[in-house]
């Protein structure tokens, strides 16, 4: 069974995001995680990198496949989760949680107006 939260917003390519004051924390959400299977790398562009809203960040690689992961906003990656690129299988058990992936100083904070809610979300992916 897919869980959402209902404190994140969501992209089309099955991203989350939530504002932690100036900040945008971000990883990959459970209907992800759990049709990727188990994950068993991930690649992230290091701190201080600039990324782009709807564009790739790093990759995720699971057994049978490899996905990118994109950036929900546009801003400077500001810290990487360790602990996700040292056991990548945190995303399959705590995706919302110990499982994010990437914290972002956002650009313009208003892109998130472009991502879903969690109701939204789970109509689209229906």
């Amino acid at each position: 069974m897919i869980t959402f939260n209902e404190n994140v917003l969501y992209t089309k390519s099955n991203e989350w995001a939530e504002k932690i004051n100036d900040i945008i924390r971000m990883g990959i959400d459970d209907y992800s995680q759990s049709s990727l299977g188990d994950i068993v790398h991930v690649e992230i562009a290091g701190s201080g990198t600039h990324v782009t809203a709807g564009k790739s960040l790093g990759s995720i690689e699971a057994t049978k496949s490899v996905s990118d992961i994109n950036a929900p906003v546009s801003g400077v990656i500001s810290r990487v989760n360790a602990e996700v690129i040292k056991s990548p299988s945190i995303i399959n058990i705590d995706p919302f949680g110990e499982g994010w992936i990437a914290e972002i100083v956002p650009d313009d904070i208003s892109e998130l107006n472009g991502l879903m809610n969690s109701s939204d979300y789970k109509s689209f992916i229906a």
